[in-house]
């Protein structure tokens, strides 16, 4: 790695900060040093508030639990799971495994943000079995091969999904590499994404691009990337402004090592541009579901689309696609989650969903609605444990409405709204027609007065008509 400051030299008559700092500068490595991506660790409280969410309960994956008690149990047969994997091609030996690892080791070190208490031989032992095991654990799921660990009920989903945590991940390189040597530099990318999703969950998507890991994997499949696709088509549409703004922005990448004088004249005229764009009325949030329904919006389920993000709403009927939420795909979705928050290149396509999700569940009577609708089915023990789940996904959705893929259709709902003729609606149904007691009385108060009017009728009929 390179060092912050190679030519740093310490004056020893220097005050002992300035010496202490200059040390510390020596020591520390350049952020260019970093691998393009980066294996970061959760925010602390984020982790330790929900630890069921984000942490291993069988496996660990990489460095960042490795060696916790735990988890022992299963390291004595990542052994056993290198053995089955060597014996997949009798051609090559352990000493070939090793020596490519050994070449990946400083490359690997540099994806993780946190530094590695390990040496080199340890964490290349570890990436070596980590890797193995993931992908002969793939291999026998595939094959319906018998083994130990995956013919217990809860083997395979409880390693898969501790194999998709966030925080329990190595570079995909590294599998890559053990893939192409167990098959003689023949496997292919494809045959390699083939292996790894189990024939029990299938994406939705292809894979694109880049794939730094195997949580990045699962959400290229899962996560449709509807923003990214929607900016590439207003770029399509208004071509010289958007490479203007892309001159905009390496025009910042290439005065930021110039002087300060040029970047204030950058922030100058950055400030002049924001002022002169033009005003765009601010995203509110929207009332939950239930508070929607008794506004007159309707929510149906939608049957014909593209994905589970594919939501229109329109004359004041919300079609949602079936989400299916069980406790292994509630982890999932959670780590998925903390991926596209932590992660500067991904778009904010789940984080949408979860502010639109959020905002329409916040109890579970909001909850039983989305089911009646066959919106939601819900796997887990009760609605509120699934109302508490969305809510849970909606904290990570901070998000302004630029960079809010349902942004428009918050505009919508909102104006449906606040228009007065369904603000009369929405405050006659929750006053008098939300339970069936209510209604019963809002009838019988009817009636009496239909009864009323009758029998004023009556009496003024022989004064009007005397016989």
């Amino acid at each position: 790695m390179e060092e912050v400051k190679k030519s740093v030299v310490i004056d020893i008559d220097l005050p002992p900060l300035e010496v202490s700092l200059k040390q510390k500068l020596q020591s520390t490595h350049k952020w260019k040093s970093f691998e393009p991506f980066i294996l970061p660790r959760l925010p602390y409280i984020i982790r330790e508030t929900n630890r069921e969410l984000y942490e291993p309960r069988v496996v660990s994956i990489g460095p960042y639990h490795h060696g916790k008690e735990s988890l022992l149990a299963m390291e004595a047969h990542k052994p056993r799971c290198l053995i089955d994997f060597l014996e997949r091609n009798n051609n090559v030996g352990l000493e070939v495994y090793v020596k490519e690892i050994r070449a990946l080791e400083a490359r690997a070190r540099k994806c993780y943000s946190e530094s590695i208490n390990m040496n080199e031989d340890e964490f290349a032992e570890m990436l070596l079995l980590d890797g193995c095991f993931m992908l002969e654990s793939f291999f026998k799921i595939r094959a319906r091969e018998p083994h130990l660990l995956l013919d217990v009920g809860w083997g395979p989903k409880t390693i898969i999904s501790d194999m998709l945590l966030f925080e329990n991940q190595i570079p995909f390189f590294v599998i890559e590499k053990l893939y192409s040597i167990v098959t003689s530099y023949e496997g292919d990318r494809e045959t390699l994404l083939n292996l790894l999703h189990p024939s029990s969950i299938l994406p939705d998507l292809p894979a694109r691009g880049k794939i730094y890991h195997l949580l990045h994997l699962y959400y290229q499949w899962f996560i449709p990337g509807r923003i990214s696709r929607s900016k590439s088509d207003r770029s399509s549409i208004s071509i010289s402004s958007s490479s203007r703004s892309r001159s905009r922005s390496s025009t910042f990448s290439s005065e930021s090592s110039q002087s300060n004088h040029n970047l204030l004249a950058w922030l100058k005229s950055r400030t002049k541009s924001t002022s002169s764009k033009p005003y765009k009325i601010p995203m509110r949030s929207i009332p939950c579901a239930t508070e929607l329904h008794e506004a007159g919006i309707t929510f149906k389920r939608k049957i014909n689309h593209t994905d589970v993000f594919d939501i229109t709403f329109e004359n004041g009927v919300m079609e949602i696609p079936t989400l299916l939420i069980d406790s292994v795909r509630r982890v999932f979705y959670m780590n998925l989650a903390a991926f596209e928050r932590s992660s500067s290149s991904m778009e904010n396509d789940l984080m949408s969903y979860a502010a639109l999700m959020d905002s329409l569940i916040n109890s579970n009577k909001d909850v039983m609605l989305l089911q009646r609708c066959e919106i939601i089915n819900n796997m887990l023990l009760n609605e509120e444990e699934l109302a508490v789940f969305f809510n849970q996904l909606g904290e990570w959705s901070m998000l302004d409405s630029d960079k809010h893929y349902f942004a428009e259709l918050f505009r919508d709902v909102q104006k449906y709204c606040d228009s007065r003729w369904h603000k009369y609606r929405a405050k006659l149904m929750h006053d008098y027609f939300n339970n069936p007691w209510s209604v019963l009385s809002v009838f019988a108060a009817i009636l009496l007065l239909i009864l009323a009017g009758l029998q004023a009728v009556y009496q003024m009929y022989p004064v009007v008509h005397p016989s």
